[in-house]
């Protein structure tokens, strides 16, 4: 399987019920993949989940990377990263004032273990005002 290209953001609505969406997928490699992530319109209700899928105990880093100034008025925050240990979720709302790209999109750098093939789930929703 080849991994994913981007992330897919999944609006949520208001009092409306979602079915979990496809995740998108890294699964070949062993190298940090970069993705982007494209929020439409208000970026401060972007939420991010990311699953370790390792079948070992293997624990992935992610990282937020910083975004640029302008827009960023706080990229000087720099990325925000943390680790996801094996079959963990890990949860983020991301601060577009932190994390945004001159060209409209947040970027997301996620590495596998040492020497290990990538093992990650990723969904993205916007959520409703």
């Amino acid at each position: 399987m080849a991994n994913a290209t981007a992330i897919t953001v999944n609006s949520l609505t208001a009092e409306t019920v979602l079915t979990r969406p496809t995740a998108d997928v890294l699964d070949t490699g062993t190298d940090a993949v970069t993705l982007p992530v494209t929020p439409d319109g208000d970026s401060h209700r972007l939420l991010l989940e990311f699953t370790n899928t390792a079948a070992a105990a293997d624990t992935m880093t992610v990282s937020i990377d910083a975004g640029d100034l302008p827009p960023a008025q706080s990229q000087g925050l720099g990325a925000t990263s943390f680790t996801v240990a094996q079959s963990a979720v890990r949860y983020i709302v991301v601060d577009s004032a932190q994390h945004m790209h001159d060209d409209g999109k947040i970027r997301v750098t996620i590495t596998p273990a040492a020497s290990k093939t990538q093992t990650a789930t990723i969904r993205a929703y916007k959520l409703p005002k």
